[in-house]
């Protein structure tokens, strides 16, 4: 995360975090043997040019429950960042013009690196772009089973 930290902001990332620096997780699913796993729902912000650098520092061994290389390659992709609250600053790890930017890759970041430390199962990541040409269609909760399901598997 040191590393993820530096190439997004040309920092060293401090020895403690602040206490406000927090992050909440969209969903904590249990296993019925118990385990765990983070379920992260990934709108359009989650996919700009500072996660794309985050997911290029992520080992190639890391398991995940998601397509860390499509998800790289659209972050790559995006021709826009968007404004306003979206590219806010956000002291004191991300103060400059665009941090919120940054702040979301990181913690994202954090999201995808720090449940194998922990024992828990890779977290599953679910983009808009994955669903938003049935999200809203009669067989939603069986597209949705599917989807989930095969991010399961992994």
């Amino acid at each position: 995360m040191r590393e993820i930290y530096t190439a997004l902001t040309g920092r060293d990332l401090p020895e403690a975090m602040p206490p406000r620096e927090r992050r909440t997780i969209d969903a904590v699913l249990t296993h019925p043997d118990g385990t765990r796993r983070l379920v992260e729902i990934d709108e359009k912000q989650h996919f700009t040019p500072p996660r794309a650098v985050v997911l290029d520092h992520y080992p190639d061994d890391l398991p995940t429950g998601f397509d860390a290389p499509e998800w790289a390659a659209r972050a790559r992709a995006a021709k826009r960042l968007p404004g306003g609250g979206f590219a806010r600053p956000c002291p004191p790890l991300f103060p400059d013009p665009g941090g919120r930017h940054l702040q979301r890759a990181f913690r994202d970041g954090l999201a995808d690196l720090l449940p194998s430390v922990h024992g828990w199962r890779p977290t599953l990541r679910i983009a808009d772009f994955e669903v938003v040409d049935w999200i809203h269609a009669a067989d939603v909760a069986d597209r949705m089973a599917a989807l989930v399901g095969r991010r399961l598997a992994t």
